[in-house]
């Protein structure tokens, strides 16, 4: 009798099915991070957006009127985002609540959102 060295062929087919299975979560797992870190960076260039928003807000010469909305396009690291500024009374006369929303162009979900006041000068 011989004893034969080697693998079996079924022995060969389980192994290439365990390594084919782990490839495949692996190769999901990073399309996944990549996926993510595209939102994450996004969310970041429009949270600039909005800050940048309220603070062109609060830099001009007369304070914003309340129950004006201001819509602008604005260009981040060659991103474009919408920037939408909503203006809303306080109870004191020399400040003016200003919210701050922003979204991709055509889209509706919300990017980032800052929220600051408007002072007379």
């Amino acid at each position: 009798m011989r004893h034969r060295s080697g693998f079996s062929l079924i022995e060969v087919l389980v192994a290439t099915a365990i390594l084919a299975t782990g490839l495949i979560a692996a190769s999901r797992a990073a399309l996944v991070a990549t996926t993510d870190q595209g939102v994450l960076r996004d969310r970041t260039l429009a949270r600039w957006v909005a800050h940048n928003t309220l603070a062109e807000i609060r830099l001009q010469t007369q304070q914003a009127l309340a129950g004006t909305t201001l819509t602008r396009i604005a260009q981040q690291a060659g991103n474009e985002f919408v920037a939408t500024a909503r203006v809303t009374a306080t109870p004191s006369p020399l400040f003016s609540r200003v919210e701050v929303v922003v979204s991709k162009p055509g889209e509706t979900q919300v990017l980032a959102q800052a929220v600051g006041f408007s002072a007379q000068p």
